[in-house]
């Protein structure tokens, strides 16, 4: 990859000309008020919330100006961009996924006979993503990489034993201390039985 800006040609509705757009603050607010709204939009019809749209369209750009020395562009910026929110939306979906395969975990495992009122609040809703995402974090590093390998990119433990070039009953038992660990942080979280 290339170490410097890269240049490209802005699209008819915005204008024709050549512009070094990462490394010029002006081209870069014109490419971010040309295309958010269109792909807002774009990541609307994925995710079905346009809040949450808006928030992947605005963490696209600011991800495209922090990497803006190190990208090497090799299609149009249209596609470019499109392809940067249609991935961003699709992790978001994963990641959506996942928390629900979670729930559904500790409830078939009687961890939790049900979800407090409060948990329809919005706000308690985002405390208890954060609560989840801190105890994550709080995992010893090799756990949560198999943790996350396991539950949010969805691989099977032989396929993480062979990327991390482990056996897989490494895999097993970081998975075992990475569950417990969460089961401990979070089960203040629900009502157990």
């Amino acid at each position: 990859m290339s170490t410097t800006a890269f240049t490209y040609t802005i699209s008819d509705d915005c204008r024709a000309e050549d512009t070094t757009v990462l490394s010029d603050e002006k081209a870069f607010e014109s490419l971010f008020k040309t295309y958010y709204a269109k792909l807002s939009f774009f990541a609307n019809k994925f995710v079905n919330d346009l809040q949450v749209s808006e928030e992947i369209v605005s963490d696209t750009f600011t991800g495209l100006w922090e990497q803006r020395k190190s990208l090497e562009i090799t299609t149009s910026m249209n596609a470019y961009l499109y392809r940067m929110v249609q991935n961003r939306c699709l992790n978001y979906l994963k990641h959506k996924k996942v928390e629900s395969e979670y729930v559904n975990y500790l409830a078939k495992h009687n961890m939790l006979t049900e979800i407090p009122a409060s948990a329809q609040n919005p706000y308690f809703q985002k405390e208890l993503e954060e609560q989840v995402q801190n105890a994550i974090a709080a995992l010893p590093e090799k756990c949560r990489e198999v943790f996350k390998m396991s539950r949010f990119e969805q691989l099977k433990n032989k396929e993480i034993a062979e990327q991390l070039n482990v056996s897989p009953k490494t895999v097993e038992r970081h998975m075992t201390i990475a569950l417990d660990k969460l089961r401990h942080c979070l089960k203040h979280l629900f009502i157990a039985r």
